[in-house]
C-alpha cells in the first residue's frame, strides 16, 4: 500500500483519477482509497498535517511493506524552474531538522525543503511548503525513514497569488508518471533479499547483544543504509577492545553510527 499525503484538494483530484481511488467516509478526515493506495487531503499548515497523518496512521496501521509519500506543489527561488520536480532530502522547520532517507535511486533534484506557517511571498533560499514537517513528525512514528518521502513541484516564485486550483491540477497530472516511478524505487528497497552474508549477520548480533533494543534498532538500521548505499562495501566493524562501561559503549556505538551514515 502506497500512502498519498496532500494538503489541497487541488493535488489530490488527478491522485483519485489516477489510481483510481474512491471517498471513505469511515474515516473523519478526507481520504480516498483504493486496491493499492490510500490518500489523505490534510488542508494546508502543519498542525493539520500533523493530526490528520497521524489519525490515518493509527485507524490504518502501515505494514512494512507500506511507503508513504507526501506530494504537493511548492515555492521556491528562481533558479528552480516552474514544474520541476523536487525531492526533498532535508525538512527545515524552525531550529529543527528532519531527514527523510533517500536509498533508493532516481533522477530528481534533492534539495532542502522548508516548511512555513504562511504561504510565502518573500524569496528564501529553499523551496517552501507549508505541510512536509507535521506529515513527517506523525509518519516517523509508524515508517522508517527510507519508507517516506518528500516529492514537490514547484508551483510559483514566491507568488502564490499566481497559483491557481486549476494550475496546481495541472501541475500535478503532468508529474504522475514521475510519482509512479519514485515509489517503484522505493518499493525497490523493500524486497526482502539477503543484505548480508552469515559471518555478517553472526558479528551483527554480537554487537547488538552489547546494546539496548533501541540502541541494536539503530544499528540495525544504520547497517541497512550502509549496505544499500554501498552493496560491495564489507562492512567497517570497530576494530577495538569493547569497553567495559555501558558509557563507553553507548560512545563507541555513536562513532561507529557516524561511519555507517558518512
Amino acid at each position: 500500500m502506497i500512502y498519498l499525503i496532500a494538503a489541497l484538494d487541488a493535488e489530490a483530484r488527478p491522485l483519485i483519477e489516477h489510481y483510481r481511488l474512491r471517498r471513505d467516509r469511515s474515516f473523519p478526515y478526507t481520504a480516498y482509497r483504493g486496491e493499492h493506495a490510500m490518500l489523505l487531503v490534510t488542508q494546508p499548515g502543519k498542525s493539520n498535517a500533523m493530526m490528520a497523518t497521524s489519525a490515518l496512521l493509527g485507524w490504518r496501521i502501515p505494514s512494512d511493506d507500506d511507503i508513504l509519500i507526501n506530494v504537493g506543489v511548492c515555492g521556491a527561488p528562481e533558479s528552480y524552474p516552474i514544474a520541476q520536480t523536487l525531492l526533498a532530502h532535508q525538512i527545515i522547520d524552525g531550529s529543527r531538522r528532519y531527514y527523510p532517507d533517500i536509498l533508493y535511486p532516481h533522477t530528481f533534484t534533492e534539495t532542502p525543503l522548508e516548511c512555513v506557517d504562511l504561504p510565502a511571498d518573500t524569496p528564501g533560499n529553499f523551496p517552501v511548503d507549508m505541510e512536509s514537517a507535521g506529515v513527517f513528525v506523525a509518519a516517523s512514528k509508524f515508517f522508517k525513514l527510507h519508507r517516506m518521502a518528500f516529492l514537490k513541484i514547484v508551483s510559483d516564485h514566491f507568488r502564490p497569488e499566481n497559483v491557481t486550483k486549476e494550475g496546481v491540477i495541472e501541475l500535478v497530472g503532468s508529474r504522475l508518471g514521475e510519482l509512479d516511478a519514485l515509489a517503484a524505487a522505493m518499493y525497490g528497497t523493500l524486497v526482502p533479499a539477503r543484505l548480508f552474508t552469515i559471518d555478517e549477520e553472526r558479528r551483527i548480533e554480537e554487537w547488538k547483544e552489547l546494546f539496548t533494543a533501541a540502541q541494536g534498532g539503530r544499528l540495525d538500521d544504520a547497517l541497512r543504509y550502509f549496505r544499500l548505499r554501498r552493496p560491495e562495501s564489507p562492512i567497517p566493524f570497530p576494530q577495538v577492545e569493547i569497553p567495559a562501561s555501558k558509557r563507553e559503549r553507548s560512545a563507541l556505538l555513536e562513532t561507529f553510527l557516524a561511519v555507517l551514515h558518512a
